[in-house]
């Protein structure tokens, strides 16, 4: 082998290696960015007032939840209603807020169970008048 060729095989490798590690620091730095993706929570803001639910961005009261099988939720629960305590649960899933002052706010949060069985959200004190469907999503 001549020197060229040698000089040649010898700067190849540094060259190689540095683009190996160029390629596996940048495919790395993507990583957080899925993981990130995939573990996004759904947030859902209920307030309670006049003995209602509302959910941000819905003006019907006690409307349904969609919710999907899998997925991570978090809900906060505000109590508006002045002088009454209530509370946010969703007792098919064990999960709720507990009770809730007026001008406070408590969360929770949970996975969505797999299977999409029929389930309720209440409060508990006033279930008759305070509670919605939670619906499934496929």
């Amino acid at each position: 082998m001549d020197k060229n060729t040698l000089d040649k095989k010898q700067m190849t490798f540094p060259v190689r290696l540095g683009l190996l590690v160029a390629a596996t620091a940048g495919a790395l730095t993507m990583v957080p960015h899925i993981v990130d993706t995939r573990g996004q929570t759904h947030e859902i803001r209920v307030v309670a007032k006049n003995m209602t639910y509302y959910a941000d961005g819905v003006a019907d009261p006690n409307p349904p939840i969609r919710l999907v099988p899998g997925e991570q939720v978090r809900i906060t629960f505000r109590n508006e209603d002045r002088g009454m305590a209530h509370d946010f649960g969703i007792p098919a899933f064990g999960v709720g807020t507990g009770i809730v002052d007026y001008g406070t706010e408590k969360s929770f949060v949970f996975k969505v169970p797999d299977g999409g069985s029929p389930a309720t959200y209440i409060c508990t004190p006033h279930s008759a008048m305070m509670s919605g469907s939670i619906l499934f999503a496929k």
